[in-house]
C-alpha cells in the first residue's frame, strides 16, 4: 500500500513530499498540468527507462523515493524475507539519477540492482495504461489475464522453468550426438591402435635387453672361439699367464717381510691371480656353453621388427613411448565410451522431463478451463454494469498438443506458457455473434473491459496500489457514471491511484489532488495541493464544464451529494 512519494530535482519539481490516503486518490489537472508527473515517477522508481526526465536543476542530481506498508501484502512479504529484509518496516525504494545520467537504486537505504527493482514492481504495483487496451487484444495477455485469475502464476513459473530446462537438455543432447558421429571415425581408429598395441605386450626395457641378446647370438661363434683361446691360453698353456704370475708372487714372497711396497705388490699380484682364475672359468664356461641358436635369433629379430614398425608407425622413438601412446588412447576410448553413457542418461532425463512437462501442462490447461468458465461469467456480468447491457463474453481455450503426443511435436506446438491456445470472445449487441475481441470491440469497449478485468482481479488480489491512467479517455454522459461507481467499489478495499478528467470519478474520490503549473522567478514549476471539500467542489466544477460557473458549481454539489449518497 503506496504512502508516500519523496520528489527532488525532479522535472518540473524543486522538492515535494506526497501522501497518501487509503482508497481513492484522484489527481486532475488542466491539460498539459503535468498529471501524469506522479506516475512517471514511481514507474522511473522501479526501473523504468530514465530518458527525457531533466533534472529541475541540471547541476544536481534527481532523487525519487517511495514508501509503501507491506503488512497486507503476503506475496511480497515473503519475497522480501527471502530477500532477506525485514518486512515488518515499510518499504522505502528509491532511485537516485545523477547529472550524468547513472542510476543507483536503493531498498530500504541499501544500494540494490535495477533487477532487484524491477522485480519487486511485479508486487507491488498494478499499472492500468490507455495503451493497455491493445494488450488485451494480445493472446499472451489474455492468457496472463487468466492464469492470474486462477492463481496460477506460480505453477505457471515452475512449467516454464521446466520447459526451458528440457529444451536445453535437448539441445545439449543434439550436440552430444553430432560430436559422437564426428568422433565416431575417430574413435575406431583408435580403437585399432590400442587393439594392435595391445596385442603387442610391450614392455619398457625389452627392446634394450632384446638387443643385447640379439647382438650376443649373433656372434656367438666368434664369442666361444674367443673363450676357448684366452683360456688356453690364461690357463692351459705351458708358461701360461697363470703360471708366470704365480711364480712372481712365490719369488717376491721370500722379500715380503722387509719392504712395504714390496708388501703391497705382493697383495695386489694375489689379487689379480684370483681375479684371473674367476675369469678362467668363465672363460671356460663361455666356450663350452655358447652356441648359436637359429630359432631363438629369429624370435628376438621378429619380436625387434615390430617394436620398430610400431614406433616408426607412431613416430616415436621408444617403447616407452608406445606405451605412454596405449595409455593415453585408452583413456581417450574410456572418456568415449562415458560420453556415449552420457548420451544415454541424458536421454533418460529428457524422456523423464518430458513426461512431468507433460503432466503440469494438462494439470495447468484443467485448471484454466475451470477458470475461464468462471472468469467470463464475472466479466459479462461487470462488462453490462458499464453501459454494455447486452455484452456477451467468453474465454475460448484450445489445447495445442491434441494431434498428438510425441514429444517432437509437443515442444513444436507449445511454449513456455503450456499447451493452451486462448481468445477473448466478444459481442456488445443481441443477436450478434461471438467474435475476436480485435475484430469487434471498439476502443471505448476495450477500455470498459479492461475495467472489468481489473475490477474482478483485484478483488482477489486486493493488496496492490492500482494506478489508472486516463483510462476514461473519450467517455462520458451515463458509461462514465457507470465507470465511477465501478471504481469505487473496486476502492473499497484497494489503493487506487487515478489521473482522471472526469468530474464523476472525481466526485467519488477519497483523497482528491491538483495540479497546476505555474512560473516561479521565470521557471516553469508544478504544484502539487490536496483540495478541501471547498476546494474539490470547485475543481469538479472545473472539470464538468472548464470553467467555474454558477451553473458548474450547482451541477457539481448535486455530484458529490449523489456520490455520498451512494457510498
Amino acid at each position: 500500500m503506496l504512502l508516500e512519494i519523496y520528489l527532488k530535482n525532479y522535472l518540473f519539481v524543486a522538492e515535494a513530499r506526497i501522501r497518501f490516503d487509503a482508497g481513492l486518490t484522484v489527481i486532475s489537472g488542466e491539460t498539459g498540468a503535468g498529471k501524469s508527473i506522479l506516475v512517471g515517477a514511481i514507474s522511473a522508481i522501479f526501473g523504468d527507462n530514465a530518458g527525457g526526465l531533466d533534472p529541475f536543476d541540471p547541476l544536481k542530481p534527481i532523487l525519487l523515493e517511495a514508501s509503501f506498508e507491506t503488512s497486507s501484502n503476503p506475496e511480497l512479504v515473503e519475497y522480501l524475507t527471502e530477500q532477506g529484509y525485514d518486512p515488518a518496516e515499510d518499504l522505502v525504494v528509491a532511485r537516485e539519477i545523477s547529472t550524468s545520467g547513472k542510476s543507483q537504486y536503493f531498498l530500504y537505504g541499501r544500494k540494490v540492482g535495477a533487477s532487484l527493482v524491477k522485480e519487486l514492481k511485479g508486487f507491488i504495483i498494478d499499472f492500468h495504461h490507455q495503451r493497455d487496451q491493445q494488450k488485451l487484444l494480445n493472446p499472451a495477455y489474455q492468457l496472463e489475464i487468466l492464469d492470474r485469475y486462477a492463481s496460477l502464476t506460480g505453477l505457471v513459473h515452475s512449467y516454464k522453468t521446466a520447459y526451458q530446462e528440457i529444451k536445453d537438455n535437448i539441445r545439449k543432447l543434439d550436440a552430444m550426438r553430432a560430436a559422437d558421429q564426428a568422433n565416431r571415425q575417430l574413435i575406431d581408429l583408435y580403437q585399432y591402435q590400442y587393439e594392435e598395441l595391445e596385442r603387442a605386450k610391450l614392455l619398457a626395457e625389452e627392446e634394450h635387453l632384446l638387443q643385447q641378446e640379439f647382438d650376443f647370438l649373433s656372434n656367438s661363434e666368434e664369442i666361444a672361439n674367443l673363450s676357448a683361446s684366452l683360456y688356453n691360453s690364461i690357463f692351459e698353456h705351458e708358461n701360461s699367464s697363470f703360471d708366470q704370475l704365480n711364480s712372481a708372487i712365490a719369488l717376491l714372497s721370500r722379500f715380503g717381510e722387509m719392504n712395504d711396497s714390496i708388501r703391497d705388490v705382493i697383495s695386489n699380484l694375489s689379487n689379480a691371480l684370483d681375479g684371473m682364475q674367476e675369469s678362467a672359468t668363465l672363460l671356460q664356461d663361455l666356450s663350452e656353453n655358447t652356441s648359436l641358436d637359429t630359432l631363438r635369433l629369429d624370435t628376438i629379430r621378429d619380436r625387434l621388427d615390430l617394436i620398430n614398425t610400431l614406433k616408426h608407425k607412431h613416430k616415436v622413438l621408444t617403447v616407452q613411448e608406445l606405451l605412454d601412446l596405449q595409455s593415453s588412447i585408452r583413456s581417450y576410448l574410456d572418456t568415449s565410451y562415458g560420453r556415449d553413457q552420457d548420451i544415454q542418461d541424458m536421454e533418460v532425463l529428457i524422456q523423464q522431463e518430458y513426461t512431468q512437462l507433460v503432466s503440469s501442462a494438462d494439470r495447468i490447461s484443467e485448471l484454466r478451463v475451470i477458470a475461464a468458465l468462471n472468469l467470463q461469467e464475472e466479466l459479462e456480468q461487470n462488462i453490462r454494469m458499464l453501459s454494455i447491457p447486452d455484452g456477451a463474453f467468453k474465454i475460448r481455450i484450445d489445447k495445442k498438443s491434441l494431434i498428438g503426443n510425441l514429444m517432437q511435436e509437443f515442444l513444436a506446438k507449445c511454449n513456455d506458457s503450456g499447451q493452451d491456445s486462448i481468445e477473448y470472445l466478444f459481442c456488445a449487441n443481441p443477436g450478434s455473434s461471438l467474435k475476436s475481441l480485435s475484430a469487434v470491440a471498439s476502443g471505448g469497449e476495450l477500455s470498459r473491459i479492461l475495467l472489468a478485468i481489473k475490477k474482478v482481479i483485484s478483488s482477489r488480489f486486493s493488496t496492490k496500489l492500482m494506478i489508472l491512467d486516463e483510462i476514461d479517455a473519450g467517455i462520458g454522459g451515463k458509461t462514465a457514471e457507470q465507470i465511477a461507481v465501478f471504481i469505487r467499489d473496486i476502492a473499497q478495499n484497494h489503493r487506487i491511484l487515478c489521473i482522471t478528467h472526469l468530474a464523476q470519478i472525481a466526485a467519488i474520490a477519497n483523497q482528491h489532488m491538483s495540479l497546476v503549473k505555474e512560473t516561479v522567478n521565470e521557471k516553469t514549476v508544478v504544484i502539487h495541493k490536496y483540495l478541501d471539500e471547498p476546494e474539490k467542489r470547485q475543481e469538479i466544477a472545473r472539470m464538468l464544464s472548464g470553467k467555474i460557473t454558477e451553473a458548474s458549481l450547482k451541477h457539481a454539489d448535486e455530484m458529490i451529494s449523489d456520490k455520498q449518497r451512494k457510498r
